[in-house]
């Protein structure tokens, strides 16, 4: 009977050992969707690169939904790059440098949407050279946020970009180009110029002797 129980006792504790998960380590679940920037349809093939501390930890390519997800460590600096053959590749950047080392939830949790467009040659796309955002804990909301400033100050840019490029590319400038009058030069002929020929001699009045 007592060995019953003894083996009844290892076997209850082997199977609490076996159900007990090691702990989960913090991270950012980086997750979102890419989509067409003027049908809202998920893209199907566009390749998301998470760099950290500068070099690629991590990439993915978006099946038909679009989605894309990642998880980050905190305590470093990553930057997250949208691309798709012949759209304009776009990027954000993401600071867990000053997340604490204890914090009060498992895991914080982001959801960015992208919408990439078309590429068009000989368009000033240079605004995109700098992230759409930045991103990094913040003390106050205890959770990783958008950096408000900077967000404002990039707005009126790619305000006015994407105002220009929608123009661009709905043909705007070219129908705007084609309703132009044609503006020609006429000049008075000079003396002896621009008289018509004698139907009968071919000679014009003035070469007549």
């Amino acid at each position: 009977m007592r060995t019953l129980a003894l083996l009844l006792a290892w076997a209850l504790g082997a199977l609490a050992v076996h159900a007990q998960k090691p702990p989960q380590r913090f991270h950012v679940k980086l997750s979102g969707v890419v989509t067409d920037h003027f049908s809202g349809d998920p893209i199907k093939g566009a390749m998301v690169r998470l760099l950290k501390a500068g070099k690629t930890e991590a990439e993915m390519t978006t099946r038909g939904d679009g989605k894309y997800e990642f998880e980050l460590e905190r305590g470093w600096r990553y930057a997250v790059w949208y691309s798709h053959e012949g759209c304009v590749t776009k990027h954000i950047n993401i600071d867990t440098e000053e997340i604490p080392a204890y914090p009060d939830v498992p895991f914080y949790e982001m959801d960015v949407q992208i919408a990439l467009f078309e590429w068009i040659d000989d368009f000033d796309f240079s605004v995109f050279d700098q992230p759409l955002g930045e991103a990094a804990y913040k003390k106050t909301v205890r959770n990783v946020s958008w950096d408000i400033d900077y967000t404002e100050r990039m707005r009126p840019r790619l305000s006015a970009t994407m105002d220009e490029y929608e123009k661009t590319y709905n043909g705007y400038y070219k129908r705007k180009a084609g309703r132009r009058p044609v503006k020609e030069k006429f000049e008075l002929p000079q003396e002896g110029e621009g008289e018509r020929p004698d139907p009968g001699t071919g000679i014009a009045p003035a070469d007549r002797q």
